[in-house]
């Protein structure tokens, strides 16, 4: 029999953790409609169209969360976390690390110890 602990989760990607709510890791989302990839806290599902998370979120969710592109709900199929095929062409993101302003991290291995709330 396979127990939960036995079948490993796919990596999820975040790149902080949220300034609205202090606790949630923001995560790299890809809407299953339109494509864009969206950053969401994982706690209290704040939504940003790109890397500049100092903002206001374009979006906060309740019981859906809608993207800011195209009003589909991200957290409904064919929405997902973020692969890793999806960050590479993902231009938002590129033009945020080569600035410096974000790091990626995986759910699969710790931040740095100095990671502090972006």
């Amino acid at each position: 029999m396979i127990s939960p602990s036995d079948t490993p989760l796919p990596a999820t990607y975040y790149i902080g953790f949220c300034r609205q709510c202090g606790t949630g890791p923001l995560g790299l989302r890809t809407c299953g409609d339109c494509g864009n990839v969206l950053v969401v806290c994982d706690e209290c599902d704040s939504a940003w169209v790109d890397g500049e998370v100092d903002q206001l979120p374009a979006t906060t969710g309740v019981t859906t969360l809608p993207c800011p592109h195209c009003q589909s709900d991200v957290f409904e199929e064919p929405g997902h976390w973020s692969t890793p095929e999806e960050l590479l062409y993902c231009q938002w993101l590129n033009d945020s690390i080569g600035r410096g302003d974000v790091t990626v991290h995986t759910s699969l291995t710790p931040p740095p110890e100095d990671d502090s709330v972006v």
